[in-house]
C-alpha cells in the first residue's frame, strides 16, 4: 500500500510535469501505433481473403502457351483436382469512334473464379448469378466507359471485331492482383477472343492454369504445394498460391508503408529522447525526496518499484489516450485507406494488437526506468561505462521494435542503427567539445556571456535540444528534395521523349506503319527488333546455379526469378544516346561467321549484370527457338530507362540473329498532331498492334507520385511537429529549472532585458547551428538517394531550404521570448517562493 501511496503522491505533486510527459509521449507513439494498427488490420483482412485475390487454390502462369503435355505432367504432381480451367489475358488497343486506349483483355471461363467474383452495376453477380458473355459481348469497368466516352449497350472495337458492352463491373476480387498494373480490364469469352484475332506469334499474353482441389487446404499448405511443385516444373512456368496474391498487394502497400514506418520511427525516437530527458530531470529534481525516503528506512527495492510504477502509469495513460483515439477514429480513417489502395479491408478492433502493444510499452518503461532510477539510489557516482551498459537492454528493445514495424526485412533495423548512431555521435562529440570549451570567463556583452555559460554548463539540455532540432531539419530538407527529384526524373525532357511506344509490330508491317505515322504528321523512330530466347548457361555453368552462386541476395532468395530465365534479345551496331559503356569496348562490327564457330559479341545492362553475377568476358549460351548460340560479354552498359526508348538487357552484335522470327518495338515522336486520331487510325489499320501513350503513362505516374508525396509529406510534417514540440517542451522545462538563476541575476541588479537576451541568444545559437547542419545533412542525403534511385536526377530546392532555415530558429526565438517575458517580469518574492 505504501508503494501505491507514494506513486499517487508523486503524480499529484507534479501535475505540470505529468501533463507535459503524457503529451510528449502520446504524440511520440501516436503515428507508430496508428500505422501498426492499420497494418495489422490489413494483414488480417488479406489473410482471410487471400484465395479471393487469386481466385483459385493454385495458379500456373506462363508467357508462352502451355502445352497439353505440360498440363498432364502438372496433373500428376498435384493433389486430387476438383476443377481447373485455362485462362488467357493480353493487352490490346481498344477503340471507340472518338477515342482509343491500351487495356487488358481477360478471357472469362465458366465457373471461374472459384473464390470471390464480380459484382455489376445492376447488382447481378458472377460466377454465381449470370452466364459468361456471348461471342459479341464484353464486360467492362466504369473507367473504360469514361476513357472511351461510351455508355452501357454501345459498341467498342477490339482487334478486327466490334463488341457490345453488356455489363459494367462495380467490384472485382481479382482486380488487386492484375499483372498489367494501371490498365483497366475488359472481360471477353473464348469465342469473342478468337474473333479479335489478336493472339498471333509474338503477341504479349499471359497464359494461366487455375486449379481448385478436392480438399480444402489452408493457405500455408497451398504455399507448401507451390514450393514443392516449383522444384520440378518447366522453367517457363510459374506457380502462384493464395499467399502470393496477398503478398503482391502487400508489396504495393509496402512502398508507402516502409517510408511511413521510418518517418513514424523518427517521431518515436524524438519522443523517447524527450522522455529520457524529462524523466531524468524529474528524478534529479526529486533527488532529496529519494535520499530522505532511503534514510528513513525505505528499501532500494521499494524505491525502485515506486518510480518504475510512476513511469509506467505515465506511459499507460499516454497509451490509453492513443488506443482510445485509434478505436474512435478507425471507422472514419478506414474508408480513406480503402479508397487509397482500392481494396476493402476489415478494420475491426484487434485486442491482440492492444495487448501486444501494452507488453512492449511495459518492457520499454522497465528498460528506460531502471538505468535512470538506479543511479539515483546510489550514494556514489556511477562510471560513464556503467551508465552506457545499463542502457543496452533499452537499445536492444528499440532495435527489435524498429525491425518489427517496417514491412521490408532489416530496413527499420538499419535505419534505427543509423539514427541511434547519429544521436550517440552528436552527444559524444558535443559533450567532448562543451567540456573542452567550459566557458568560465566574462565577455564584454553580458547576455552573450550568460548564454555561452548556460550552453556549456547545461550541456545535457543543450545537446538534447540540438539533436532534436537537427533531426527535424534533416527530414525537413530531405523529404521535399527527394520528392522533387522523383518528379524531375519522371518529367525532365518531356518534349524530347516519344509520345507513343509501339509494341508487337510485325516486320512486314513496318513500311505501311511508317507511312501511316508520317501521314498523321509524326515519325516512327527507335525501331528495335525483339527476339525471344532463353539463357541456358553462363561459363558452362547452369544458369540458375550460376545466379545462385554469383547473383545478389534478393535473387538468391527468389526461386521464381531464377526459374524465369526467358529473356528478350535484340541486335544493333551502335549505342543509343540513353546508353553509356562503363566496362569493355563497343562491338567490332557485323558478325560474319556463318556456322557460328566464334562467339557473338554481347552487351549487358549494368544492373541486370550485377543481379545475375555476369561479368565482362563471360560466355553466355542462349537458346533461340531451339538453336543454341554462344556469346561473349564485350561490354557492360548503363541505360537511362526513364527516357522511354526501347531497350534490352541483352544486345547482340548485328548480323548474328537477324533472320530469327521477331516482333518490332518502336516509338512515335511527339509533335503537333491529333493523338487520339493517331490511336484510332493505328487501331483500325493494325488491330494486333499495341500502342502505349507515354504522356498518359507519365500523367498516371505523376498522379501516383503526387499522392504518395502528399501522404509522406503530411506524415513527415507530423514527425517534425513532434520534434519541435518536444524541443519546446525541453525549453519550457529547462527555463522552469532556471528560475533560481533568474532570481539571483535579478537580485544582483542584472536588467530584465539582459536576462531575456541571454536566453534568446542561448537557444537561438542552438537552433541556428542545428538547423544549418540539418539542412546540409538533409541535402547531402537527398543527393545520394536521388543519384541511387533516379539516375542522378537531383532537384536542389533552395527556396524550401531557406524557408526551413529561417522558420525553425525564428519559431524557437519566439517561443523562448514568450516564456522568458512571462517569467522575468514576475516579482522576486514570487520567484523565491516557487
Amino acid at each position: 500500500m505504501l508503494v501505491f501511496e507514494l506513486v499517487f503522491k508523486a503524480l499529484s505533486r507534479s501535475k505540470s510535469f505529468s501533463l507535459i510527459f503524457i503529451l510528449n509521449f502520446t504524440l511520440a507513439i501516436a503515428a507508430l501505433s496508428y500505422l501498426q494498427f492499420f497494418k495489422s488490420s490489413i494483414d488480417t483482412s488479406l489473410e482471410t481473403k487471400a484465395k479471393s485475390l487469386l481466385g483459385a487454390d493454385l495458379v500456373i502462369s506462363s508467357r508462352f502457351p502451355i502445352s497439353s503435355e505440360q498440363i498432364e505432367e502438372l496433373k500428376n504432381k498435384l493433389p486430387s483436382i476438383k476443377s481447373f480451367n485455362q485462362g488467357i489475358s493480353t493487352v490490346s488497343m481498344i477503340a471507340s469512334d472518338k477515342r482509343a486506349r491500351l487495356m487488358e483483355l481477360v478471357k472469362v471461363d465458366i465457373g471461374f473464379p472459384y473464390y470471390g467474383g464480380l459484382v455489376f452495376s445492376d447488382k447481378s453477380t458472377y460466377p454465381q448469378g449470370i452466364e459468361i458473355p456471348k461471342a459479341n459481348e464484353i464486360w467492362v469497368y466504369q473507367e473504360v466507359l469514361d476513357l472511351l466516352d461510351l455508355k452501357l449497350g454501345e459498341q467498342v472495337k477490339i482487334g478486327k471485331e466490334n463488341f457490345i458492352i453488356k455489363k459494367v463491373i462495380e467490384s472485382d476480387s481479382l482486380k488487386a492482383v492484375s499483372f498489367s498494373g494501371f490498365m483497366p480490364k475488359i472481360y471477353i469469352s473464348q469465342e469473342g477472343l478468337e474473333k479479335t484475332e489478336l493472339l498471333q506469334f509474338g503477341s504479349t499474353a499471359r497464359y494461366k492454369l487455375n486449379y481448385l482441389f478436392e480438399e480444402n487446404f489452408s493457405n500455408d499448405k497451398l504455399e507448401e504445394i507451390e514450393n514443392n511443385l516449383e522444384k520440378d516444373i518447366d522453367q517457363n512456368l510459374r506457380a502462384l498460391s493464395p499467399n502470393d496474391g496477398k503478398d503482391r498487394l502487400l508489396s504495393v502497400l509496402n512502398f508507402i508503408t516502409n517510408f511511413l514506418s521510418l518517418v513514424s520511427l523518427v517521431s518515436f525516437f524524438l519522443g523517447l529522447v524527450g522522455l529520457i530527458y524529462l524523466y531524468s530531470g524529474f528524478l534529479r529534481k526529486h533527488q532529496n525526496d529519494i535520499t530522505i525516503l532511503s534514510d528513513i528506512g525505505l528499501s532500494k527495492r521499494k524505491l525502485t518499484l515506486v518510480y518504475l510504477l510512476h513511469l509506467f502509469v505515465l506511459i499507460i495513460i499516454s497509451s490509453v489516450i492513443v488506443f482510445s483515439l485509434i478505436s474512435i477514429s478507425a471507422q472514419f480513417l478506414g474508408p480513406i485507406i480503402q479508397k487509397l489502395v482500392d481494396f476493402e479491408f476489415d478494420f475491426s478492433l484487434d485486442y491482440y494488437f492492444f495487448l501486444k502493444s501494452s507488453l512492449i510499452l511495459l518492457l520499454l518503461s522497465l528498460s528506460i526506468g531502471l538505468p535512470l532510477i538506479l543511479p539515483m539510489l546510489q550514494r556514489q557516482r556511477s562510471s560513464f561505462f556503467k551508465i552506457i551498459l545499463s542502457f543496452v537492454p533499452f537499445l536492444a528493445l528499440l532495435l527489435l521494435l524498429s525491425n518489427f514495424v517496417t514491412p521490408s526485412k532489416n530496413i527499420g533495423f538499419y535505419f534505427a542503427i543509423a539514427v541511434l548512431g547519429l544521436i550517440i555521435l552528436f552527444f559524444t562529440i558535443g559533450s567532448f567539445l562543451l567540456k573542452k570549451f567550459d566557458f568560465s570567463g566574462h565577455l564584454e556583452n553580458l547576455s552573450l556571456s550568460l548564454a555561452i555559460k548556460n550552453i556549456t554548463r547545461q550541456n545535457r539540455t543543450s545537446l538534447t535540444l540540438f539533436t532534436a532540432i537537427l533531426l527535424c531539419t534533416t527530414f525537413f530538407s530531405l523529404i521535399p528534395q527527394v520528392g522533387s527529384s522523383l518528379s524531375s526524373a519522371l518529367t525532365s525532357s518531356v518534349e524530347e521523349r516519344p509520345r507513343f511506344f509501339v509494341i508487337d509490330a510485325k516486320e512486314e508491317q513496318l513500311k505501311d506503319l511508317e507511312e501511316q505515322v508520317n501521314k498523321e504528321g509524326a515519325k516512327l523512330e527507335n525501331i528495335s527488333p525483339m527476339i525471344r530466347g532463353q539463357v541456358i548457361k553462363i561459363n558452362d555453368i547452369d544458369f540458375t546455379k550460376h545466379s545462385v552462386l554469383n547473383g545478389d541476395e534478393k535473387l538468391k532468395n527468389d526461386k521464381n526469378e531464377l526459374k524465369n530465365s526467358t529473356v528478350n534479345l535484340s541486335y544493333r551496331s551502335k549505342l543509343k544516346q540513353s546508353e553509356e559503356i562503363i566496362e569493355g569496348v563497343e562491338f567490332s562490327g557485323v558478325y560474319d561467321s556463318k556456322d557460328f564457330s566464334k562467339p557473338i559479341e554481347l552487351s549487358v545492362e549494368k544492373n541486370y549484370a550485377s543481379r545475375r553475377g555476369i561479368k565482362l568476358g563471360d560466355h553466355i549460351v542462349f537458346d533461340v527457338l531451339g538453336l543454341e548460340i554462344e556469346t561473349k560479354v564485350v561490354n557492360i552498359r548503363t541505360v537511362k530507362w526513364t527516357e522511354f526508348v526501347p531497350n534490352f538487357f541483352f544486345i547482340l552484335q548485328e548480323g548474328a540473329i537477324n533472320d530469327a522470327p521477331k516482333t518490332i518495338l518502336a516509338t512515335i515522336s511527339s509533335g503537333d498532331y491529333d493523338a487520339q486520331q493517331m490511336l484510332i487510325k493505328l487501331s483500325d489499320l493494325f488491330p494486333s498492334l499495341t500502342v502505349i501513350d507515354v504522356k498518359n503513362l507519365f500523367e498516371t505516374f505523376a498522379d501516383l507520385v503526387k499522392n504518395v508525396t502528399k501522404i509522406t509529406d503530411n506524415m513527415s510534417i507530423y514527425s517534425i511537429i513532434i520534434g519541435l514540440l518536444m524541443s519546446f517542451i525541453i525549453i519550457q522545462y529547462q527555463m522552469n529549472l532556471q528560475k533560481n538563476n533568474i532570481l539571483r541575476l535579478k537580485m544582483i541588479g542584472v536588467k530584465n532585458k539582459t536576462i531575456k537576451n541571454s536566453f534568446l541568444i542561448e537557444f537561438g545559437l542552438i537552433s541556428f547551428s542545428a538547423s544549418s547542419l540539418g539542412i546540409v545533412f538533409g541535402s547531402i542525403a537527398s543527393y545520394y538517394i536521388s543519384a541511387l534511385l533516379f539516375e542522378s536526377y537531383w532537384d536542389f530546392r533552395p527556396d524550401i531550404l531557406i524557408i526551413y532555415f529561417l522558420f525553425i530558429p525564428i519559431l524557437t526565438i519566439l517561443i523562448v521570448s514568450f516564456f522568458t517575458s512571462k517569467m522575468i517580469h514576475q516579482k522576486e518574492n514570487i520567484l523565491f517562493g516557487e
